[in-house]
Parts: structure tokens; C-alpha cells; sequence
């Protein structure tokens, strides 16, 4: 690639942070621009925000990398929003920083959470994405004892978890009848279920909020579908999350539930790229688009656009996908995506889980917790595509490693 060439790269979360750095150890000689909206003097690791970050107000965030690496990469930073992709001319307009062209685009925008119209303006409403509105919940719950979460995914149960073991009174709000319900198994479900209830969490499954109460711009309580109020001096929303898409919108690429990108991670326009939670790409296991929210496919996505970039290569995206959740003292996580029918295997050795999903006999996603060696076998029984049994998975790791060569 040419000194002469320019990358610039929307977002700096754990995907543009990464696209950035590996842009330069992959040989590309070319100016990078990483342009980051937030206020965080540094990019940094998103995940502990919902568990490590809330205990108390000596948590400080974590960089991802510190100041030097960036200095090092010569990766020029710029605190600053962008406004406008001028796909023609091939610049970005910035709020402060005025235009700036480029030859390549990398868009790491993100995504957003889901809100509730019904909520908008309330003081004691929180949500977590961002480290400053982490900092406003934190400020909050560490002042608080009844505390409501509504959302029974990845985020909202951890942060139950975090602040059971705080003392506080949390109850969880689920609209599905188990938690997790579009993400895991049943069985992994009732096991997580199980362990909340023990650090005395309180699930309400298989309700809707369908009105909220409030005086003086603050709430005071959740009304269900069946009537039942529930007051709270905290409520915490973890409804899911939007891609942040509007930007490439306006520029006319092509999207929908995501910025769409083919197979090498290039949108409608050949010098734009996206990546991670606000990219749906077409994904090799369920033949498919996806749109993927996960830290390691933004990362993974993100060392192979700049590997194309900086070898003026066009790379197919094969990677096994893979997600992890701590949900107190559970360390769960997924290994590939299950869809349609399959045979499921269950092993659990001192509640070190292990559920195996089956399609002609090849392990397509595996569900663990805490048991990171069968997750890591999963990921390389998926990719090699590697014919198991029933026997082999409860014969144990070993006997799957094997199978491997």
C-alpha cells in the first residue's frame, strides 16, 4: 500500500482501537486517522463495566492499550464527531475538526442501546454503554438498596450478579420465560437461573411492563401486564441494542439491521469497511447475515480489514465465532451459532458444563460454563468441521482432542 494512502477509522472501541494498531503491524505505511467520539481520555475494555466497575469509586477504567502504543503505530487520534461521509469526494466532515479525506474508511461505529420512550427524562433510569453513563449508575447504585433490571440478557444479569453481591436488593424484569431465552439453551438457562436465585436475586419471567409510574421526573414503579406494581428506586434498562448505523445511511451504503458487507467486510462502497456490532455480514456457518455483538468478532474483524488494507487483498471472513459472559461466579461462554434442529449432548463434571449442539454428527456451537477447555476444543471441532459421537463428548476432552490429529 502507498505512503501516500490514508486510513481513516470511525469509532476506537475494542474494534477501530485494534484495526488501528494491527494497520501498522500488518505493513501499511499509509497515515491512520482513528476518530473517537468519546469522552474517555483512551479507548478502553467495555466488558468490566457492568461487573468490576460498579463496586465502589476507586474502579477506574481500563485502557486497552496505553497512550504509547498509539504514538508507537504513528495512529493519529482526534477526539471529535463526524457529521458527514462525502462518499464522492472521499472525506469526512468532522463537528470541530472540519473536512479530512481519505483513501480507506473503516466504520466501528457501534451500537446503541434500545430505550423506552415512556422512560426519556426520568433521573433514576440508567442504561450501560458508554463509561460516562456507566459513571452516572455507579454514582447511583452505590446509594441505593431496591434496584429493578429490565432485560434478562448478557448485560442485565451481570450486573444483578454485581450488585447481589453488593447487598442490594435487585430484581430482574424478563418479558421471555426464562432468562437468556434468545441466546442459550434451556438447560444453561436454569443453571444461571439457579445460581442467581441463590445469591438472591429475584426473576420475574414471562411478564411485560406495560406502564410506568413517576412524580417529579423520577420513577417509582413498573407496572406489569398482569396488574402487579413494582416499586423501585432504580431501574436499570438492558433491552438490547441498535446498530449506529445513520451515518452510513446518509451516505447512501447500503443497510439494513446493520451496515450490510460482503463476505471480505466491504460495504456497497469498495473503500468503505465496517466491522463489529454495527456490520451484518454474510456469516459461513448459517449462510446467512449476521450481525454479530460480540468484543472478539469486532477484534477478529478488525486484524482482517487491516490485513486487506494494507496487502490490497480481498480476504473471505471465516471465523468461528465466540462469546463469553460472567454473570457472578459463572463464566459462560458460546462457541459458534446453533440454528435449526440438533442433537445436544450434555456433560457436567462439578458443575463444569459442557453442552454439545450437533448437526450430522459435527459439533455447530457449544455451550459452556466455566470449563474453558471445552470451549476452546469447540472452536477448533467447529472449524475443522470434526465428526464426534455421543461417546467422544462424554468421554471428555481428551478423547475430542484426539480427534483433532
Amino acid at each position: 500500500m502507498s505512503s501516500s494512502s490514508k486510513t481513516l477509522i470511525i469509532g476506537a472501541g475494542h474494534g477501530g482501537s485494534q484495526c488501528a494498531i494491527s494497520l501498522r503491524s500488518a505493513g501499511f505505511t499509509g497515515e491512520i486517522v482513528l476518530i473517537d467520539s468519546d469522552d474517555a481520555p483512551l479507548p478502553y475494555h467495555k466488558p468490566p463495566l457492568s461487573k468490576k466497575y460498579l463496586l465502589s469509586e476507586e474502579q477506574q477504567a481500563v485502557p486497552l492499550r496505553p497512550e504509547s502504543a498509539y504514538g508507537k503505530a504513528d495512529v493519529l487520534r482526534i477526539h471529535d464527531s463526524v457529521i458527514e461521509i462525502n462518499t464522492q469526494a472521499k472525506k469526512l466532515v468532522l463537528q470541530q475538526t472540519g473536512e479530512i479525506d481519505y483513501t480507506q474508511l473503516v466504520l466501528a461505529t457501534g451500537a446503541c442501546n434500545r430505550s423506552i420512550k415512556d422512560l426519556e427524562g426520568l433521573t433514576n433510569v440508567h442504561s450501560i454503554r458508554t463509561l460516562k453513563d456507566t459513571t452516572a449508575l455507579r454514582s447511583a447504585v452505590l446509594s441505593t438498596d431496591n434496584i429493578a433490571i429490565l432485560g434478562g440478557g448478557f448485560i442485565g444479569l451481570e450486573v444483578a450478579a454485581c450488585l447481589a453481591t453488593m447487598g442490594k436488593n435487585v430484581r430482574v424484569i424478563e418479558a421471555e420465560h426464562r432468562v437468556l431465552a434468545r441466546v442459550v439453551s434451556p438447560q444453561i438457562s436454569e443453571h444461571v437461573q439457579s445460581t442467581l436465585t441463590k445469591l438472591g436475586v429475584e426473576l420475574i419471567t414471562g411478564k411485560l411492563a406495560r406502564a410506568f409510574n413517576s412524580t417529579e421526573s423520577k420513577l417509582d414503579s413498573v407496572v406489569m401486564n398482569d396488574d402487579t406494581v413494582l416499586e423501585t428506586q432504580l431501574l436499570i434498562v438492558g433491552i438490547g441494542a441498535l446498530p449506529n448505523e445513520d451515518l452510513a445511511k446518509s451516505a447512501g451504503l447500503s443497510c439494513d439491521n446493520g451496515i450490510v458487507v460482503d463476505e471480505s467486510l466491504r460495504t456497497s462502497d469498495p473503500d468503505i469497511y465496517a466491522l463489529g456490532d454495527c456490520a451484518r455480514y454474510p456469516h459461513w456457518q448459517t449462510q446467512q447475515r449476521e450481525r454479530l455483538e460480540s468484543v472478539q468478532n469486532a477484534v477478529d474483524q478488525a486484524k482482517q480489514i487491516a490485513l486487506q488494507i494494507a496487502e490490497g487483498a480481498s480476504l473471505e471472513y471465516q471465523t468461528v465465532p465466540w462469546f463469553w459472559s460472567d454473570i457472578g461466579p459463572l463464566k459462560l461462554q458460546i462457541a459458534g451459532i446453533r440454528q435449526g434442529k440438533t442433537k445436544t449432548v450434555l456433560r457436567n463434571e462439578d458443575d463444569k458444563i459442557a453442552l454439545y449442539h450437533l448437526q450430522e454428527n459435527r459439533v455447530v456451537c457449544v455451550e459452556t460454563i466455566n470449563n474453558a477447555k471445552d470451549h476452546m476444543l469447540a472452536r477448533k471441532l467447529i472449524i475443522a468441521s470434526t465428526q464426534v459421537t455421543e461417546k467422544d463428548i462424554l468421554d471428555g476432552p481428551e478423547t475430542l482432542k484426539a480427534l483433532l490429529g
